[in-house]
């Protein structure tokens, strides 16, 4: 029984398999954070593309002064 323990505990077969499935994880998570921002970064152009042609189309509304322009709703960082 001792034997067969110890054989295990030596035995180094499995460890680049698990290193990389560890390399894979941590790729993976990489892109789904990247993937995250990026889509944040986009949702907030978009938006503010849509009031600006809001604001081109609509010319009764009050014209807005120069640096007080809409920001985006998000915080992407």
């Amino acid at each position: 029984m001792k034997a067969s323990l110890r054989s295990l505990l030596r035995d180094r077969c499995g460890q680049g398999l698990i290193e990389y499935l560890l390399a894979l994880a941590m790729v993976a998570l990489g892109s789904v954070v990247a993937e995250h921002v990026f889509a944040c970064r986009l949702s907030c152009a978009l938006e503010l593309t849509a009031y600006q042609f809001e604001r081109i189309i609509d010319s009764d509304l009050k014209k807005i002064p120069p640096g007080q322009l809409k920001k985006c709703r998000k915080k992407c960082d």
